[in-house]
């Protein structure tokens, strides 16, 4: 599979049934799943052990890794979400990444909130996923990138701008009055140094 398919085939993928504000719930394009998962299997990281997706919502991040061969586990506190990860055939936890219940050595790949109604959620996951992984891939607002960047300096990691790209926003809640909004995100990957 290469990796426009890849895009194609996350693409195809179910969102939302009731997407939840409070959680900043927005599916992860498959554009910016399939660069994720495509650099991690071009570093030879799906050879080996588990790839945790931290809040991963309907799977999609997790789905990227599992087609290019990896093993994926969905860590997520919405039960809704995570009934529609494992109609997709991928493992699921009930957890909360800001305290992961996995063990430590995964590589975490997420799309965090990006603190709009929860300020900070997104250094929440990083302060998460440093508990457990020495490598990261995460996708935060791209005005955000240099605050983020020192926030993974601090917690041990070197970080690598992988790309940056736009996550369409359709009008899924009430306060949306846009046909579309788009939002400039990073793509970092992230290193225990």
């Amino acid at each position: 599979m290469d990796k426009r398919r890849l895009a194609a085939l996350v693409d195809s993928l179910p969102g939302f049934a009731k997407p939840k504000l409070r959680l900043e719930q927005y599916a992860t394009p498959g554009d910016i799943a399939a660069t994720i998962a495509w650099t991690m299997y071009m570093r030879g990281e799906l050879d080996s052990g588990w790839t945790a997706d931290f809040g991963c919502g309907t799977g999609r991040l997790a789905f990227a890794v599992s087609a290019l061969g990896g093993r994926s586990v969905c860590l997520d506190i919405d039960a809704d979400a995570l009934a529609i990860a494992r109609g997709l055939g991928l493992d699921v936890v009930l957890c909360d990444a800001r305290s992961p219940c996995v063990k430590r050595g995964v590589k975490v790949v997420m799309n965090p909130p990006f603190g709009v109604w929860r300020p900070h959620a997104d250094v929440e996951f990083l302060r998460g996923a440093s508990e457990v992984a020495t490598v990261v891939y995460t996708i935060h607002k791209y005005s955000t990138r240099e605050y983020v960047e020192r926030i993974a300096e601090s917690l041990g990691y070197r970080t690598s701008l992988l790309d940056s790209a736009f996550i369409p926003i359709p009008p899924m809640y009430g306060h949306h009055r846009k046909r579309s909004h788009k939002v400039e995100v990073a793509i970092f990957r992230m290193e225990a140094v």
